[in-house]
């Protein structure tokens, strides 16, 4: 699949825990036994901590940019704002990598509603 007007218009959804370094690098902290109650009581009786999931630059400013109601073209700018041309093509590499994380179960994509779509010139 590539970027398609439907992806630049969708939005993302934090699923997991974070927090945000000194160097404002993300870490992301993924359950060892998954996110079910069941698995959180099993690590925690068992004392075993998460996973700990360390952002690059580029990922930091993805994983910023979740739950804000930011439009993944608005992260593709931001993206060319901060790193310029060594991030181009910016909306293939974060096609890229937002896949990764959903299929990681570590964010949601929110696709646009109906309504929100851009219409076709005919």
């Amino acid at each position: 699949m590539g970027v398609t007007p439907d992806f630049l218009q969708s939005r993302f959804e934090r699923r997991l825990d974070w927090e945000e370094q000194e160097d404002g690098r993300i870490v992301v902290f993924r359950p060892r036994f998954g996110e079910s109650h069941l698995g959180r009581k099993m690590a925690s009786l068992l004392g075993i901590s998460d996973y700990r999931i360390r952002l690059d630059e580029v990922g930091s400013l993805v994983w910023k940019c979740c739950d804000s109601g930011v439009s993944a073209a608005e992260i593709a700018s931001r993206l060319r704002e901060r790193f310029g041309q060594q991030i181009e093509p910016a909306e293939d590499k974060l096609l890229t990598f937002v896949q990764q994380m959903n299929r990681a179960r570590m964010v949601n994509i929110i696709k646009p509603a109906v309504s929100e779509r851009p219409t076709s010139k005919e």
